[in-house]
């Protein structure tokens, strides 16, 4: 009885499309991958900086009247050894840290977390920027590798209340919303350069908890 074969010819076919269905495919699987582990890393670092929060606020009572307060954020009122001394007394403490690393021009201090994100906290406490993963250090891409919060409850000595800090003040850790007018134009107005598609991207970690800690099919930036 005769057995039946594939050519060499008609394998080298094979190969040759299944490499071609690969290469069509692999980046949109590497891009949703990458698109993921932002999303899951977003939303932990959100939930677990705010039972961090909430759990001091049953030892110090609400966080407005915690002694947070370290000035404006162009001429910051304490030192980073006082920043750091503040953030682990009220928030520090509560989270599951590796170590904290002054930041070589002593304007800041990264926190490095045990499941890989690291948190940088200017001197002036109030702005938080959150890298997913430690390779990204360094890279200044907004909304991409780095998403910035703020934890504010309540305006610094020196900062003037004005419409653009209207979603800015919180008891709780929150996305960055400095010019945010409560609006989803707003948010990706090309115009504001704070905007997520503007030149800085900061308001692109609202976007995504606006859109349930889910990265929007048209988001302006590329991962």
């Amino acid at each position: 009885m005769k057995k039946e074969a594939f050519t060499l010819a008609e394998v080298l076919i094979t190969l040759g499309i299944i490499g071609v269905v690969a290469a069509m495919t692999l980046p949109t699987l590497i891009q949703n991958h990458r698109k993921h582990e932002v999303e899951t890393k977003l939303a932990k670092i959100y939930s677990v900086v705010n039972q961090a929060i909430k759990l001091s606020t049953v030892e110090y009572g609400e966080p407005q009247y915690w002694d947070w307060d370290c000035g404006p954020s162009r001429t910051p009122t304490c030192t980073t050894d006082e920043a750091i001394e503040k953030f682990n007394k009220y928030i520090g403490k509560n989270l599951q840290i590796l170590k904290t690393e002054k930041k070589n021009d002593n304007k800041g201090f990264y926190v490095y977390l045990n499941d890989g994100g690291i948190l940088y906290i200017p001197n002036y406490l109030y702005d938080i920027d959150f890298y997913t993963n430690p390779k990204y250090m360094g890279d200044e891409n907004h909304g991409i590798y780095i998403f910035s919060f703020r934890f504010l409850p309540k305006f610094a000595t020196g900062v003037v209340p004005n419409n653009n800090t209207l979603y800015s003040v919180n008891p709780t850790f929150e996305p960055y919303a400095y010019t945010w007018d409560g609006t989803m134009e707003k948010l990706i107005d090309s115009t504001n350069k704070y905007a997520c598609g503007g030149t800085r991207n900061k308001l692109c970690t609202k976007l995504i908890q606006l859109n349930g800690w889910k990265i929007p099919k048209d988001y302006p930036l590329k991962f």
